[in-house]
């Protein structure tokens, strides 16, 4: 953003008060206060602002504004990071009470939200110079049981484009908005999600989930990929609970049976499973489907993964047969049963909604 000058001179004035060196740089690099201050050679990813983030030597911090403007000052000792917090806070009070103006990430978040109506929203994007049309999509990384903010964490260890913003939702969970130039598709997108994930585990031995919304054209659609976002969080814990990454246009069944009512749903499920069928349902029986389907009713797959001779598949599927009616290895039965299995975890208490 511009700078009057009377605010970098006033800027100047206190960053000559320091003992430590402090400078304000735009996203070029060039320094803006001192105006006689030496220019610094910015990364090539974009930075999250709020963050202190180790250049080389150095420590970056970005105002949370746009265009982005950075304070840096050498890495050298444990009050460096303080300071910088200090600044931010400082500068950022100097030029909201001049500029009358909310923060980019506040307006980002906003939107996510769907708090604002059209004509806040075209003030803000004329502020902040917002790109409106623009293909992007939403992800939302959710940690659990963290000392640091989730934003922190990310902000630090993820790797951003120049299109990419990433917004603090809550402690325990970021938003990023992400810039699909370039991006192949939700196979490409699920492979940076899962990059993600393997760095996190790595760099700071957590584990944070995943939920994927749908790719949007403008601004204002991005609200939507939001909250499909944390839609596929919330049914995805509950039908897949092993997985970590959850992709919303993936989940068309699982969506499906989450708007039946909970009592249809334990209605529906009782119909096969029973006391009548508590024995044959035991947890060998259903491991031996799930595999089933998941090797898409080949028997000979499925007998060579769970280790068994194909016949002793073939007796145990004959013996649901008998007693059910349903023949698994015909495509309707096998459909009958899995609605009719997975409702169950429907008729449970419903997730609560992610953040």
């Amino acid at each position: 953003m511009y700078i009057e000058k009377r605010h970098i001179r006033k800027i100047t004035k206190l960053f000559h008060s320091l003992t430590i060196p402090l400078r304000l740089v735009d996203a070029s690099g060039q320094c803006i206060a001192p105006e006689d201050g030496n220019d610094f050679e910015m990364p090539d990813s974009a930075l999250s602002p709020s963050i202190n983030h180790r250049i080389g030597r150095s420590l970056c911090r970005g105002l949370d504004m746009n265009p982005p403007v950075y304070l840096v000052t050498e890495a050298s000792g444990t009050s460096v990071e303080d300071l910088l917090a200090v600044a931010d806070a400082m500068l950022m009070t100097m030029l909201k009470s001049s500029y009358s103006i909310s923060s980019c990430s506040d307006v980002y978040r906003r939107v996510l939200r769907q708090e604002l109506n059209s004509m806040e929203l075209t003030s803000h994007v004329n502020e902040h110079q917002i790109a409106v049309d623009m293909q992007r999509c939403v992800l939302l990384f959710r940690f659990e049981s963290i000392e640091k903010s989730a934003y922190s964490i990310l902000g630090e260890l993820m790797p951003l484009s120049d299109g990419d913003v990433l917004v603090e939702m809550n402690h325990a969970s970021a938003a990023l908005i992400k810039d699909m130039e370039g991006v192949d598709g939700i196979e490409e997108l699920t492979q940076y999600a899962q990059a993600v994930r393997e760095t996190v585990m790595e760099e700071a031995a957590l584990n944070v989930n995943v939920g994927i919304g749908e790719e949007k054209n403008t601004l204002t659609q991005l609200g939507q990929s939001y909250a499909e976002a944390k839609r596929a969080l919330e049914v995805g814990y509950l039908f897949h609970p092993e997985d970590c990454i959850y992709i919303y246009s993936h989940m068309l069944l699982e969506r499906f049976l989450m708007g039946i009512p909970q009592e249809d749903c334990q209605h529906f499920h009782s119909l096969l499973f029973n006391r009548r069928t508590a024995k044959l349902f035991n947890e060998e029986m259903l491991q031996t489907i799930d595999m089933f389907f998941r090797k898409d009713l080949n028997l000979s797959d499925t007998a060579r993964q769970l280790f068994i001779h194909r016949n002793t598949l073939v007796y145990r599927l004959d013996k649901v047969l008998r007693l059910t009616g349903l023949d698994l290895r015909h495509f309707d039965d096998a459909v009958t049963f899995k609605i009719l299995y997975e409702l169950n975890k429907c008729g449970k208490d419903r997730p609560s909604a992610v953040e």
